[in-house]
């Protein structure tokens, strides 16, 4: 368990994985997150993906995981939430610098990709703000990299 700001980044558990299926996004936001956290979970569970719980204090409010690319090593954020009931209050932000923080501890990596689609401003602007840098476009999404 790592924590800053607040931030606790937990692994997916049998007392946890239930509450994280039930995680949504506004439905404003679900034709730009539109799987399902219970699909994360299955797909983790069988192709060596990491899902984390993101908890503001004890209180869970997001959902992320992460993986790393047999192909070529590279490490992607393959998905990243704030349940609605807590968007607006700073923690999507903060929760995601400490995955940052997470990530680069745990693994040593240096580099970070991940992938938006176009029409999700929000998620582009936090990344942005956040360092990551546009490398890609391709018809689905917005390929981005932070060095760290």
């Amino acid at each position: 368990m790592y924590t800053s700001q607040a931030m606790i980044l937990k692994p997916i558990d049998k007392d946890n994985w239930y509450a994280c299926s039930q995680l949504e996004v506004t439905a404003e936001q679900k034709h730009v997150f539109p799987v399902p956290i219970v699909y994360w979970l299955a797909e983790s569970a069988y192709c060596g993906f990491t899902p984390l719980a993101v908890y503001s204090g004890e209180q869970l409010a997001g959902f992320t995981v992460y993986a790393i690319d047999p192909d070529d090593g590279e490490y992607w954020i393959m998905a990243y939430m704030i349940d609605h009931h807590y968007q607006h209050r700073g923690l999507g932000r903060a929760g995601l610098e400490e995955l940052i923080r997470y990530m680069k501890e745990k693994h040593a990596c240096h580099k970070i990709k991940l992938g938006h689609r176009f029409e999700n401003v929000r998620a582009s602007n936090l990344y942005a703000a956040l360092g990551f840098k546009e490398v890609e476009r391709n018809k689905q999404e917005v390929i981005r990299e932070l060095m760290i």
